[in-house]
C-alpha cells in the first residue's frame, strides 16, 4: 500500500482558494511522512461561513505563501504518487484550479477516493463521510483540519485494504472492481466500476453526455457531489435561504449536505423557526415509527408553521438535491 493522502481546506466557495493542504505518505501500509501548508489565498479573503468549517482566519495566513510559491515544494512532496482524498473529486478539483490560477501546468496524475473504497468495502454502512467512518473506525480526529482529515483518510484506506485482504493499492482496486482516476491537463475523470484493469491515461476520456436535474446521479456511484459543488458555487440557488435538516440522509452524508448548502449561498440552522425557509427531511428515526408518530418533532413544528402561514417549505433529500441540480 503506496500512496499520498491529500486534503485541501478552501477560504471560499471558489475551488481556488485553497488556504491549507496537508499531504500524508505511506509506503507499505504504514504512514512514513507528512507535511502541511497554510496558505494565502488569492484574492486575501476568507468568507465566515468558510471560518466555520475549518476555524482558518485571515491573520492565520496573512504572512503565508500563495499557492504558486508553495507549488515547487508541494509537487516535489506528492512526486509520482497515486493521491487519495475523501471526495477526491474536490480535492483534485481545487488542486486542478489552484495551478490555472497561478500559471502553473496541470501535470498527469493519478487518484483513488476513499468514500469510493468505503462504499464498495462496507456497502452496509448507512453513512460515508470521512467523520462517520472515521468514528465507526476508531479513528480519532479533529475534523476540517487537513493534517488530520488526510491522516484519517489514509486510515480508512488502510483499514479497507486489511479487510479485502489486499496488500498493494492495485490488488485493492481489482478486489472492488474500482478503476484509478485520472487528471491532468484535458481535466479528470473520477475513480468508478472497472471494466478492465486500469491503466495511465495519456489523452482525455470522452465527455459523459450533459444530462438536466436529477441526471447527475452516477451509475453505481451515488451523487456526483463535485458536479453538484461546482453548480451550487456558481448559481448559488438557495441565496439568502435558511435550511434545516432532519432524519437520515441515505444519498449524501449530513456534513456534504451543510456544505452544499453554504455553497449554495444558503446557511444552516439547528432548529425550526420562522426563519427557516427549507426543512429537508431524511428517513425517520425507527424509534419515532415504534412510538406511533408518522413525523419527526421538527417536520411537525414546520407543519404547524405552515398551518400559521409562515413560508416554510418541507422537501425530502432528493427534492432538495434537484433544487441544486435543476438548472443543469
Amino acid at each position: 500500500m503506496d500512496f499520498t493522502a491529500i486534503d485541501f481546506e478552501t477560504a471560499t466557495r471558489r475551488s481556488d482558494s485553497a488556504c491549507q493542504l496537508a499531504a500524508v505518505r505511506v509506503r507499505g501500509g504504514e504512514i512514513v511522512d507528512q507535511a502541511c501548508w497554510l496558505i494565502r489565498p488569492r484574492p486575501f479573503y476568507i468568507s465566515p461561513q468558510n471560518i466555520q468549517i475549518h476555524g482558518i482566519t485571515p491573520d492565520m495566513v496573512r504572512d503565508q505563501p500563495e499557492f504558486g510559491e508553495l507549488w515547487p515544494v508541494i509537487s516535489e512532496t506528492l512526486a509520482d504518487d497515486c493521491l487519495i482524498a475523501h471526495n477526491a473529486s474536490f480535492d483534485l478539483g481545487v488542486l486542478m484550479a489552484c495551478l490555472e490560477t497561478h500559471g502553473h501546468p496541470i501535470p498527469d496524475m493519478q487518484y483513488s477516493c476513499t468514500r469510493a473504497i468505503a462504499k464498495r468495502t462496507w456497502p452496509s454502512q448507512p453513512r460515508f463521510g470521512l467523520k462517520p467512518l472515521s468514528d465507526w473506525l476508531g479513528v480519532r480526529f479533529k475534523h476540517h483540519d487537513a493534517l488530520e482529515d488526510s491522516i484519517a483518510c489514509a486510515k480508512i484506506a488502510l483499514a479497507a485494504a486489511e479487510e479485502a485482504g489486499a496488500t498493494s493499492l492495485e490488488q485493492l482496486e481489482a478486489k472492488l472492481k474500482l478503476s484509478r482516476g485520472q487528471a491532468g491537463p484535458w481535466g479528470k475523470t473520477g475513480p468508478s466500476a472497472a471494466r478492465k484493469t486500469s491503466r495511465r491515461r495519456t489523452s482525455p476520456p470522452s465527455p459523459p453526455p450533459e444530462s438536466p436535474g436529477v441526471e447527475i446521479l452516477m451509475s453505481g456511484a451515488g451523487v456526483d457531489l463535485q458536479r453538484l459543488f461546482v453548480r451550487a458555487e456558481f448559481i448559488r440557488p438557495l441565496a439568502g435561504q435558511s435550511v434545516v435538516f432532519t432524519g437520515t440522509l441515505t444519498r449524501i452524508a449530513r456534513e456534504d449536505a451543510e456544505r452544499l448548502t453554504l455553497c449554495s449561498g444558503g446557511k444552516c440552522l439547528s432548529s425550526v423557526s420562522r426563519r427557516t425557509n427549507l426543512l429537508v427531511v431524511g428517513e425517520i428515526d425507527p424509534r419515532t415509527l415504534r412510538s406511533g408518530r408518522s413525523q419527526s418533532t421538527k417536520e411537525e413544528k414546520a407543519r404547524g408553521l405552515i398551518a400559521e402561514g409562515a413560508d416554510v417549505r418541507i422537501v425530502t433529500e432528493q427534492e432538495f438535491l434537484n433544487l441544486i441540480s435543476a438548472t443543469m
